[in-house]
């Protein structure tokens, strides 16, 4: 009987021992992880906001820049030029494509061959990925061309 009673208390404890430590321990332990993910949200909220940021002010910026270079160097035929460098590159100053035509890439704003037709400009010097230097090269090729756009797969 007193081994019984024994057991039946010791059973009994213990059940109310798990009882007790187990809600301080899972309230410990979500307390932690909410600590822990709202801190994970806060960083990444944060860094969401200063990327948008910081990559919004650099496209319109950078797109603005170059539409200004287009402008400049094309003169009236900028609009057109604007269509080519768009198709081409999606205005990207430094696209290349990664498909070799004779041994040369389309590189640059308006994907001129590089070193092939790009050594046969007054740009020669300066490197494809260079915006200005791009469109002027371009804008001798569209020139030399008749005032056409032969040299480009996209068309005005």
């Amino acid at each position: 009987m007193i081994s019984s009673k024994y057991t039946g208390e010791t059973m009994n404890n213990t059940h109310k021992n798990t009882m007790n430590t187990t809600p301080k321990i899972r309230s410990f332990k979500q307390r932690l992880l909410g600590i822990a993910l709202a801190v994970m949200f806060a960083f990444t909220l944060a860094g969401t906001f200063m990327g948008m940021q910081a990559t919004t002010t650099h496209a319109a910026t950078n797109e603005t820049y170059l539409a200004s270079i287009i402008r400049g160097v094309f003169g009236q035929y900028s609009d057109q030029a604007m269509r080519i460098a768009q198709c081409e590159s999606t205005m990207n100053p430094n696209a290349r494509n990664s498909m070799a035509i004779g041994g040369s890439y389309a590189s640059g704003l308006f994907q001129i061959l590089y070193p092939s037709t790009w050594n046969g400009t007054s740009q020669a010097g300066k490197s494809p990925f260079d915006p200005q230097a791009n469109a002027r090269a371009a804008y001798e090729l569209f020139k030399n061309d008749g005032f056409r756009w032969t040299q480009w797969q996209c068309k005005a």
